[in-house]
């Protein structure tokens, strides 16, 4: 813990020191490749210090004189392949998108999804079952009807602009078909 924060003390009063010179340097080559030695330095202690991200040691759990219960059906913990995206517009912008893909025997209640947006660009990133959610991640409700599962997320307050839409699959870089 003192390691981390003394990490981020240096990031604080560092990073902005050797930013500035860099920009700043006005030719000074000793000046500005020690600044992109600091920064390079500072980086490679934040990966080597912060804990890799994965799912949490599971909880012992106390042993007790009862019979388990029995388990609930699992759902197929699977990265589904969105096919179709459908945006709901308002006067004021975009106001939601529904992804649809195809459903599966087991399909899953919730889904966890990303959407990373640029100009006019959305990546999504889809994802069933329990598990560690990424940053920015949303779990929403999943519907099934006519072996199509779909997915609703509202944007609040709306995306802004009239423009089209292209809607990609961040995992294969593919474009979703807009419905």
């Amino acid at each position: 813990m003192t390691r981390m924060l003394l990490l981020g003390v240096l990031w604080l009063l560092a990073a902005p020191v050797c930013v500035w010179l860099l920009v700043r340097g006005r030719g000074r080559g000793p000046a500005r490749l020690g600044g992109l030695l600091v920064l390079a330095g500072l980086e490679a202690a934040t990966f080597w210090l912060v804990p890799e991200t994965g799912s949490p040691a599971p909880l012992s759990r106390p042993v007790s004189a009862a019979p388990p219960e029995p388990a609930a059906p699992a759902c197929s913990a699977r990265p589904p392949v969105p096919e179709q995206v459908r945006p709901t517009r308002k006067k004021h912008g975009l106001r939601a998108v529904t992804l649809s893909w195809t459903a599966a025997a087991d399909e899953c209640g919730t889904a966890t999804v990303v959407l990373q947006r640029r100009n006019h660009r959305i990546r999504v990133w889809l994802h069933e079952g329990t598990g560690p959610a990424p940053a920015g991640a949303r779990t929403v409700p999943v519907t099934v009807a006519g072996g199509t599962a779909s997915a609703e997320l509202r944007f609040d307050p709306p995306l802004p602009g009239r423009s089209e839409l292209t809607a990609v699959d961040g995992r294969t870089g593919r474009p979703v078909a807009l419905r």
